[in-house]
């Protein structure tokens, strides 16, 4: 049956002109219609050119990284149109996770065969994320992967920059409230609220889930750098949340404030959008997306 899909690409992304090009002919190929939004619309007005489309599309292709869903999150969750993800970024974390192919025509193919999946949505500040937001050393981190570092080292840009911040890498002092009343200030390197149970490229928790309604909070604090082999060694064993030096709590909410005042950047998917102090909230499967129905059954 035929469509009318809605296709969005970042041009700016890795190869984004040719996909773009390339994902439209797929797409037209397999008998759909396709509504194609500006090509060169600022990342910020993606959401409202999918609401403006309410009602008149049935599926919306986005073609570009983590950040690039970022920005069309928002129009998606208020439509309730489905997502097709069409892999363009340097990390690609939500689409690795979902197991969704980077070839323009596999992916079109989603538009028919793919199995729809209901994801939760994380919110800091009232911004919402898909992957994970933090504080502290990865913030750092994300500075330093430049356009120029992503393109020319690619995934080694993640321990490449990793290890130049950890030479300025400074502990924060956090206060932290969850949703069951309690509090608990913590000394952390790094602090992460995870929606999905895979981000950072590295980090697998097979006590999460992506379709339970509960975010996963980890403060790390390394106080030399030798404990840092604890961490590796419990992410390679997939026991990150009991890996030593890092506290790790799960639950619908957090708050987060500094307790010397410091109002320390946060960063969801890989971009700026609020500063301390900060709350921490979850949409129970607010979000549809279209996976491969190969990959439907591993995704949790």
């Amino acid at each position: 049956m035929a469509k009318r899909v809605l296709l969005a690409v970042n041009s700016r992304a890795r190869r984004g002109r040719e996909a773009r090009d390339r994902a439209a002919a797929a797409i037209r190929a397999r008998g759909h219609e396709v509504v194609e939004i500006a090509k060169e619309m600022p990342p910020g007005e993606l959401s409202a050119a999918i609401r403006a489309h309410r009602g008149d599309v049935e599926a919306v292709v986005v073609g570009g990284g983590d950040g690039t869903l970022l920005s069309a999150i928002d129009g998606l969750v208020e439509t309730k149109l489905p997502l097709v993800i069409l892999p363009l970024g340097t990390f690609n974390e939500l689409a690795r996770t979902l197991g969704v192919p980077a070839d323009p025509a596999a992916v079109a193919a989603l538009i028919d065969v793919g199995v729809p999946v209901q994801l939760d949505v994380g919110r800091v500040n009232g911004v919402r994320y898909l992957n994970e937001a933090s504080l502290g050393l990865s913030t750092r981190v994300t500075r330093l992967q430049t356009g120029e570092v992503k393109r020319r080292l690619g995934m080694l840009a993640i321990p490449v920059t990793t290890l130049r911040a950890l030479r300025w890498a400074r502990p924060m002092h956090l206060e932290i409230e969850s949703d069951d009343g309690s509090t608990r200030t913590v000394r952390a390197l790094q602090l992460t609220v995870a929606n999905s149970y895979r981000f950072g490229g590295v980090v697998d928790n097979p006590e999460a889930s992506l379709e339970d309604g509960l975010l996963w909070l980890y403060s790390i604090d390394v106080r030399a750098w030798w404990h840092t082999l604890g961490i590796l060694l419990a992410v390679a064993v997939r026991r990150f949340p009991h890996a030593p030096d890092t506290t790790a709590v799960r639950g619908r909410r957090f708050v987060v404030r500094s307790v010397h005042g410091r109002r320390h950047h946060v960063y969801a998917d890989g971009e700026s959008v609020a500063r301390l102090p900060a709350e921490f909230t979850i949409e129970n499967r607010a979000i549809t997306v279209l996976v491969p129905p190969g990959a439907a059954g591993n995704i949790r």
